[in-house]
């Protein structure tokens, strides 16, 4: 099961405790991947930093109890889908409905959706050029309650997914790496704040989803960030 990046993110309002958003979702070539036996009693997940009993991969195993031992895990609470990728990758297993709404595209057959509402509204796109992203994964995490907490109490109005949706269907590959964006880059915390300040010197980075990772594309970074992060390298990715 991939991960993925979110190209923009837009948050256009709520529905009870639903936060409902527009989003270009990019699969992306890092996988989650497991073994899975029908009888239930054995439930991992290598290297979880949360309690396996708190993760939603574990909500969706209790659903239909089987056997799962998820061997390599994509990073979780950077944004890139990690914790969705192990619930997508139980619910595969089982049928039953996943418990994270990221999981529904990263189920779907999709690799670069308009994903709308509550996440369940997946409208598949076309790339008609391959990108090349360079993504930096800081030494510290986000807190994505936080973040929608904030545009909660202080809401602001973002149209990045539809800039990118025009240059896309214009072909326009330039233009739309340059409408990449995030609602939630409005309400960083001085740690985040601080490190997209620091990597812009570097090219344009922008955040992904709501976690601490960020991205850019690769022909627009002058140089590689200095400081000691992760780097993962997608290098002409085209997702067709």
């Amino acid at each position: 099961m991939r991960g993925k990046v979110n190209l923009t993110l837009d948050i256009i309002g709520t529905q009870g405790e639903v936060h409902l958003i527009r989003s270009l979702f990019l699969k992306i070539p890092v996988e989650t991947k497991g073994l899975f036996w029908r009888d239930p009693g054995l439930f991992r997940i290598e290297k979880l930093d949360i309690p396996y009993t708190n993760s939603k991969a574990y909500k969706t195993y209790l659903r239909k109890p089987c056997s799962a031992y998820i061997f390599q895990s994509i990073p979780t609470c950077y944004g890139l889908g990690g914790s969705a990728a192990d619930d997508a990758l139980i619910a595969s297993y089982t049928g039953v409905r996943p418990s994270s709404r990221d999981a529904y595209f990263l189920l779907d057959s999709s690799k670069l959706a308009l994903v709308e509402g509550d996440q369940t509204n997946i409208k598949p796109l076309e790339l008609p050029f391959p990108l090349e992203l360079l993504v930096v994964f800081p030494p510290f995490l986000a807190e994505t309650k936080e973040l929608y907490r904030r545009w909660d109490a202080n809401p602001v109005a973002t149209d990045y997914t539809e800039q990118a949706l025009r240059a896309l269907k214009e072909g326009d590959k330039d233009t739309f790496e340059s409408c990449f964006g995030n609602v939630f880059e409005h309400y960083l915390d001085a740690t985040l704040r601080d490190l997209r300040e620091h990597l812009m010197s570097f090219g344009p980075f922008i955040m992904t989803g709501s976690g601490s990772a960020f991205f850019a594309p690769l022909a627009k970074v002058r140089k590689y960030p200095d400081l000691p992060f992760r780097i993962f390298l997608i290098e002409r990715w085209s997702p067709k």
